[in-house]
């Protein structure tokens, strides 16, 4: 008896494959992201632990809607400053913004935005993406809360 492959079999067929395809490129995202911690904390090691002395870390509470500004809600914006590059208050400020994942400490303290903040003695900055790690709405992440998690949304941000 022969089978035959009908069109509702190949897209269950395919969708089995994305999802699993997501999944491991979920798994393959977390494990370089591990190893690049593990780098980034074996290079500071290796250098000292002096570096760490000019990390700190906060939170700004950001509007969750810039183009409304009746509404008043807002969300924790977790970010990393280091200063161990800073010449001055006159000097540059670099700023690192984080893709879809949450920001760490070593991302102010290795990378070649780090190489760059290093030689032009410049502020370094790493502000966590809207929705992403700890900086999350407050009403979570269901689709109907994700309507302000846009570019443009998440490419203004409040005067410090």
């Amino acid at each position: 008896m022969t089978s035959t492959f009908s069109p509702v079999r190949a897209l269950m067929v395919s969708l089995l494959v994305s999802v699993d395809a997501g999944r491991s490129l979920r798994r393959i995202q977390e494990r370089v992201r591990g190893a690049q911690l593990q780098d980034a904390k074996q290079l500071l090691t290796n250098a000292g632990r002096q570096s760490f002395q000019h990390v700190t870390q906060g939170k700004i509470h950001q509007p969750l809607d810039h183009f409304h500004p009746q509404d008043r809600r807002t969300f924790p914006q977790r970010f990393f400053v280091n200063e161990a590059f800073c010449r001055g208050p006159d000097g540059p400020v670099f700023l690192y913004i984080g893709g879809e994942g949450p920001i760490f400490e070593f991302d102010v303290l290795a990378g070649h935005h780090v190489d760059m903040a290093r030689e032009h003695g410049a502020l370094l900055l790493a502000l966590e993406h809207r929705f992403y790690g700890d900086s999350i709405n407050p009403d979570g992440l269901k689709t109907e809360n994700l309507e302000n998690l846009s570019s443009k949304q998440a490419l203004v941000l409040l005067p410090l």
